[in-house]
């Protein structure tokens, strides 16, 4: 990762079935944390390839490569390019830092000046942005957010599942301050891109609230702060023009924040994407 001093990560690539042995091309989906999109890790499994599988079985979708990329121990750093300097209040200190972030730029400068180049010279991809997206849940959504609004030129299409827009606060009452929201709005975002968004109403990131209040003086939960947040950048996308057929926000009742809950919202998003 020649953009973040040369630290070294694991890319896991799944080819779609009849790729060995063919000669077709694919179009390409780039997921954050990708040690849980293939196989059961500690937390559990997006079930990537037995979705693309089943689609692909049934012809409800003619191949994808989804190229996984394992966060590390700067995830919190690379995921957003906002820093967040009252983690405290939001996760326990275990979890993280007080202060994180701030490196998203480079992270999404290495998706689309390194690691995209190398994937498309090695695999048989379809390397145009009307091929191209890129994803991730959580944390993972929030870089894929600003990867597709900063790179149209490079990702047509973002699947931003559970995002954890509470990381782009700036201190403040609850979404009175908020850098992602912030640049949506003064940023005319791209109108020919694809924004999947999605949300559970019970999720949640620790087993205690957050510390923080909203505009009235009451404690933000945080099924709430998901809710919330993704319904608003949503809305901001509306408001500034994203086309209706370009936009789809969903709100899975009772989801929690967890690899089960985007398992199954998976195979709607990509279709929603890709057909």
């Amino acid at each position: 990762m020649p953009e973040l001093g040369g630290r070294t990560r694991t890319i896991r690539v799944y080819l779609p079935k009849g790729y060995d042995g063919g000669t077709a091309s694919y179009p390409v989906l780039y997921l954050q944390d990708g040690q849980q999109l293939f196989a059961p890790g500690p937390y559990g499994d997006w079930l990537i390839d037995e979705s693309i599988d089943r689609l692909t079985d049934t012809g409800r979708l003619p191949g994808l490569i989804v190229v996984g990329i394992d966060n590390g121990a700067h995830r919190w750093d690379e995921y957003s390019p906002w820093i967040n300097g009252g983690m405290r209040a939001w996760i326990d200190p275990a979890w993280s830092p007080a202060t994180a972030g701030g490196e998203g730029a480079r992270y999404v400068q290495f998706l689309a000046g390194t690691l995209k180049p190398l994937i498309d010279s090695r695999y048989r991809t379809r390397p145009d942005r009307a091929n191209t997206g890129v994803g991730g849940s959580s944390m993972g959504g929030l870089i894929a957010l600003y990867a597709g609004l900063t790179r149209p030129e490079t990702f047509s299409k973002v699947m931003a599942m559970s995002t954890a827009v509470w990381f782009a606060e700036g201190g403040g009452p609850w979404l009175s301050n908020n850098r992602l929201l912030r640049h949506v709005q003064e940023h005319a975002p791209p109108s020919d891109v694809r924004f999947y968004l999605d949300v559970g109403t019970s999720e949640s990131s620790r087993d205690t609230d957050p510390d923080v209040l909203d505009a009235g003086g009451r404690r933000v939960t945080y099924a709430r702060a998901y809710r919330e947040g993704s319904e608003a950048v949503a809305a901001a996308l509306r408001q500034q023009g994203i086309p209706a057929a370009h936009l789809r926000h969903v709100v899975d009742e009772g989801a929690m924040h967890h690899e089960n809950a985007w398992a199954s919202r998976f195979e709607g998003a990509v279709l929603w994407l890709y057909q």
